[in-house]
């Protein structure tokens, strides 16, 4: 999946990664099947950068945010594994806020990743406050509480 992010990032296409593998790419060991990215709702050029990558694995186009919250996650299976689109992510005002607040972590082969920081990645945890989110609420926590310490 590392290579999807490589792909990605040659394209320029905008993106965040969100959910477990950003927890993971924030330290917390942690196994997921899947890549949560972040993406602008409504930026056709971006949608078209992915459609670039990806090409016929998007079976479906990528459609924008709609009116009453459609399309607001949109799943695919590739070469690259299970990836989901989200087009808001709970806990988050906006793409551009958390893009402005976004940090890159180095993946375990060196390459950048564009993640929520762990404020933001932290904030959608809680919000959706699922069973499977504990253990990433305490790890966040503890990171953001060392990093207040230093």
């Amino acid at each position: 999946m590392d290579s999807l992010i490589a792909e990605l990032n040659a394209a320029g296409v905008r993106y965040l990664v969100i959910g477990g593998q950003a927890v993971r790419l924030h330290g917390l060991p942690r196994f997921s099947m899947d890549w949560d990215l972040f993406i602008p709702p409504w930026d056709t050029a971006n949608f078209n950068s992915l459609k670039n990558v990806l090409g016929d694995e998007l079976d479906i186009d990528l459609l924008p945010l709609g009116e009453k919250g459609e399309n607001i996650i949109q799943t695919y299976q590739t070469r690259f594994g299970i990836i989901q689109f989200h087009l808001a992510v709970p806990g988050i005002t906006s793409f551009t806020e958390a893009e402005r607040r976004a940090v890159e972590l180095k993946d375990e082969d060196g390459r950048l990743a564009r993640c929520l920081s762990a404020d933001d990645l932290l904030a959608s945890k809680e919000s959706a406050n699922r069973p499977q989110d504990q253990q990433d609420i305490a790890f966040l926590k503890a990171l953001l509480s060392s990093r207040e310490n230093d």
